[in-house]
């Protein structure tokens, strides 16, 4: 993807369909849907993401709106966000509306897992599927924003709107990451 992913104010959005397996195979009609949308305020970034529900749906046994690690233990929406010198922010939202969010200087070296801090998650489902709600503090995202990927997991399948290589499912790889940027923090 040569193309740079423009991630504008708020009210307008962009959305980051994810449209093909962890490996860049095409997913099946029924396997379609699941997508996250951005958009930038002055202090903060607004994070959507909607999935389908699974066939053989896995949800925490915690309340709507909690904190829960290992989130991607079940079904669930990711965003990464990624800043030129390496640093990203994952943020995970949850078919049964629960969130994780988690940054790192380097891939796979957590910095920091906001424990001590929340997210607002407005979540709602219905027959077809979920949707999770959130704005994520400005202070959370590394700047200047370089790139960005959006993820699913559901049915233990490993879904990407990008795909990022690699023998098996890393979401991760963050080398593979199409160009991104917000031009109202610039």
């Amino acid at each position: 993807m040569s193309e740079t992913l423009v991630i504008p104010a708020a009210p307008a959005t962009v959305q980051l369909a994810i449209g093909c397996r962890w490996d860049g195979m095409a997913l099946g009609e029924a396997e379609r849907g699941a997508h996250v949308r951005l958009a930038a305020e002055r202090d903060a970034l607004w994070v959507e993401a909607v999935g389908r529900h699974a066939e053989a749906p896995r949800i925490p046994t915690a309340p709507p709106g909690s904190r829960v690690p290992g989130l991607w233990h079940h079904d669930v929406v990711e965003c990464f966000l990624l800043a030129a010198d390496g640093r990203y922010l994952e943020l995970e939202l949850g078919a049964g509306g629960h969130y994780l969010a988690l940054a790192f200087d380097a891939p796979r070296r957590r910095r920091d897992d906001f424990a001590r801090h929340t997210l607002d998650v407005a979540w709602q489902r219905d027959a077809g599927g979920w949707v999770a709600r959130c704005r994520v503090p400005r202070a959370w995202v590394p700047e200047p924003v370089t790139g960005a990927n959006a993820f699913a997991i559901a049915d233990g399948d490993h879904r990407a709107h990008a795909p990022v290589g690699g023998s098996e499912p890393d979401f991760h790889r963050i080398d593979g990451y199409p160009r991104a940027r917000i031009p109202s923090w610039e």
